[in-house]
């Protein structure tokens, strides 16, 4: 049953899933692209398009700003989710209490688990500094 739904699933979606080591990177990329856009666009609507030599933009300006605007609106909250993951693993990555890395193991493990395997390994490898999780033997 699950692989007829994995069938059913569009190329966007199974390439999606297949990148995702690469989710923050990419979504930091489209958010930050989108604002860029957001930006420029008012700058040629506030500033520019008084200038004869811009004029000819300001259409340009309208529909860029539009559409990065609902890229932004569409991308932002999924953002702002990837980003508070990485920074509450970084926090629990950048503490040396034992205590305090155990009470926070169980977010620290989902966040690293929602950002990819690169975090995973990396918090697997604190918890084996501290002393927490017992060190693989290959």
């Amino acid at each position: 049953m699950a692989g007829r739904a994995r069938k059913k699933d569009g190329a966007f979606k199974r390439w999606w899933r297949g990148k995702q080591d690469k989710h923050l990177q990419i979504l930091s990329a489209i958010f930050l692209g989108a604002i860029a856009m957001i930006l420029s666009s008012l700058v040629q609507l506030v500033l520019l398009r008084q200038d004869a030599a811009w004029a000819d933009y300001t259409t340009m300006a309208w529909i860029l700003l539009t559409l990065s605007s609902l890229i932004a609106i569409w991308i932002g909250p999924e953002f702002v989710h990837y980003i508070g993951q990485y920074n509450l693993l970084n926090e629990v990555l950048e503490l040396d209490s034992r205590s305090e890395v155990s009470r926070r193991r169980q977010e620290a493990e989902a966040a690293a688990k929602i950002l990819g395997s690169r975090y995973v390994a990396r918090l697997d490898e604190h918890l084996v500094e501290l002393g927490i999780k017992r060190a693989r033997r290959t």
